[in-house]
């Protein structure tokens, strides 16, 4: 056995089950005996013997049908009293029976046979106080109204304990639930904004070799370098997927690799400046690298659909913000990014949303498309 006692053996309830027939069914026993040494008679004695087996193996379905239970077992203690037979170690099923339905029993089924306990102790110290006299013995009557009782109330707190930790194990669930989706849909949006951008790029780079019929080999070696760039990021990631001891753990990019990023787009064959306003200052890591692959995407964006040939990106620090903007000098789009359903896009979206941030597009000074992101330092 391992671990503590009392988890081995909620852990295994039918063996409780047998066990509670069998601590009931044998010192019931003891009754019929009694009798005989009483002299009862003997048709009495035999109904003792056969309320032996009624009494204790009904326990065994405590658990599914508490109720029912109930009344099966607690019918022979009952006639034991008004027949004068005895009650010895005949009462430990109806508790044990009280209890089952306190803790499995319906809402109603409980109050009833709570409220049951109660008005039996209260009637049998009020037969024991006054002259009456039932055709039965009180002390008979209150041999196990109490301990039914203190079951009941045990029941009840064990229901209330394991709704408690029934509800605190929903709620961890729930919460690594949420914290899966949420890891799940920022591992996608890494996913596409790496391979989105670069396969853009050696899509235009081997487009323009094409269309120039010269796949010169400074081409080439572009395009080899770029395909070299996503796999060593798509490897970062699923180093991280596997959290293996060998798994990569380079930085995440930031602003402060926009050039290297502008340089993918100059070697595509645009025209890429970067214009740097306000009081430049480090930022949170997770904020640093929404900002870099909101620009990621917008680069990309660029590539794939403006049939531009030049592309400005522009960061303001703000007091409490930091704003991006990145016009390009294309066709652009006609289409909103709130209206858009592009993975790209709406990956933008959902990281300006995580910080609170405010997401924007129109019209740009270079003729073009422009794309708006502002996010919040603190």
């Amino acid at each position: 056995m391992s671990g503590r006692p009392w988890s081995w053996i909620t852990g295994r309830p039918r063996l409780v089950d047998g066990f509670l027939v069998a601590i009931t069914f044998l010192p019931g026993l003891a009754a019929p005996i009694s009798d005989w040494i009483h002299h009862q008679p003997a048709p009495l004695i035999v109904l003792s013997v056969l309320l032996v087996p009624v009494q204790s193996l009904p326990l065994w379905w405590r658990r599914r049908y508490p109720l029912a239970v109930l009344c099966i077992v607690a019918i022979p203690p009952l006639i034991r009293i008004l027949t004068g037979l005895s009650l010895d170690a005949s009462t430990a099923a109806v508790v044990f029976a009280v209890y089952a339905v306190s803790v499995y029993g319906g809402s109603r089924a409980r109050l009833w046979v709570g409220a049951l306990a109660v008005v039996s102790i209260i009637i049998g110290v009020a037969l024991t106080l006054t002259n009456f006299a039932p055709p039965f013995h009180s002390r008979d009557y209150l041999a196990f109204a109490p301990q039914s009782l203190v079951a009941w109330v045990i029941g009840d707190y064990m229901r209330s304990r394991r709704q408690f930790f029934a509800e605190l194990v929903s709620r961890h669930q729930a919460a690594r639930e949420q914290a899966a989706e949420e890891e799940r849909l920022r591992i996608a949006r890494e996913l596409h904004d790496v391979v989105a951008h670069n396969v853009s790029v050696m899509a235009i780079q081997a487009g323009a070799a094409r269309v120039s019929g010269n796949s010169s080999r400074e081409a080439l070696q572009a395009i080899e370098t770029t395909a070299r760039d996503t796999l060593a990021e798509l490897n970062r990631l699923l180093g991280v997927l596997r959290k293996g001891p060998d798994a990569p753990l380079s930085p995440q990019p930031g602003l402060d690799q926009i050039e290297a990023l502008l340089k993918t787009a100059r070697d595509a064959g645009l025209e890429a400046t970067l214009k740097v306003t306000g009081d430049q200052r480090p930022l949170a890591a997770a904020l640093d690298l929404s900002a870099y692959r909101i620009v990621q995407e917008a680069i990309t964006n660029v590539l794939k659909h403006a049939n531009a040939s030049r592309v400005e990106v522009i960061f303001d620090y703000e007091p409490e913000a930091v704003a991006l903007t990145i016009s390009d000098n294309g066709s652009g789009a006609t289409a909103t990014i709130g209206a858009s359903t592009g993975h790209g896009l709406i990956g933008m979206r959902e990281r300006i949303e995580m910080f609170g941030g405010e997401l924007g597009t129109g019209s740009s000074s270079l003729g073009g498309f422009t794309v708006r992101a502002r996010l919040p330092i603190s």
